[in-house]
């Protein structure tokens, strides 16, 4: 393959931007878009786990230095994940893939439409932290993973949201350290096997590197009522991206 630099720091920035902003939708965005490039799909789901998990990783260290990472909650929602996930691929074999996508649908359509109303709402922290509640999140997150190949982030957020004291910024940069710790470890599992052209690698976590930062940056300039609705939005482009993906073909 030859060295697809442009189009892979392009690809890399759109990744880490929607990263930084929102801390989710990165696996969504970023599956379609190498696939595009004409990668075999093992390699494009393992490609994107390393350039979502380097991008959350960086992001994850910007935010951390302000502040902003709840590290129980990180190891939370990690450690519960990872059998949710070993859960998710086993029931994925019992599973009416039909049902289940148009569930998900519907709950990610709620979750964005409940984002956009608490959007009015003024920001608080001093919302009750319940941590056996996020051990349930990070199993759903986990199972839907193993379920359907999708990434974590845009349920993360909502349920940080909810049920714990985190803010928007917190929010979003916790999701981010999950983000990190969960495909990054998947990639470690694919390049011990693969062997992916360098050059698209340089390109691509290049360009999630600069996106990442940019989006940070943005994301502190917006404030937490705006991120919320651009969460929102993405939330319905999620939806709307896995039901024609999986009901229309």
């Amino acid at each position: 393959m030859t060295l697809l630099t442009p189009e892979a720091l392009g690809i890399g920035l759109i990744l880490g931007s929607l990263l930084g902003l929102t801390g989710a939708g990165g696996s969504l965005v970023a599956l379609p878009l190498l696939l595009s490039l004409h990668l075999p799909m093992r390699d494009a789901i393992g490609i994107s786990l390393g350039v979502v998990g380097l991008s959350a990783l960086i992001g994850a260290i910007g935010r951390w230095r302000s502040g902003h990472i709840h590290s129980r909650t990180v190891l939370t929602l990690a450690i519960t994940g990872v059998p949710g996930s070993w859960i998710g691929q086993f029931l994925g074999h019992y599973t009416n893939e039909t049902y289940l996508v148009i569930a998900f649908c519907l709950l990610v359509l709620w979750s964005a439409q409940r984002m956009w109303r608490q959007a009015r709402l003024p920001d608080t922290t001093e919302r009750q932290h319940r941590p056996a509640i996020l051990v349930g999140i990070g199993l759903l997150v986990g199972v839907l993973s193993g379920l359907m190949g999708v990434g974590g982030g845009f349920l993360i957020v909502p349920a940080l949201l909810w049920f714990s004291s985190l803010s928007m910024l917190a929010a979003t940069a916790t999701s981010m350290a999950v983000i990190a710790l969960v495909s990054g470890s998947g990639f470690l599992i694919y390049i011990s096997s693969a062997s992916p052209p360098v050059g698209l690698l340089a390109g691509l976590f290049s360009g999630g590197a600069i996106g990442v930062l940019l989006g940070n940056r943005l994301a502190y300039k917006l404030g937490g009522p705006t991120l919320q609705r651009i969460f929102a939005l993405v939330l319905l482009t999620v939806s709307l991206t896995i039901a024609a993906q999986k009901l229309l073909n």
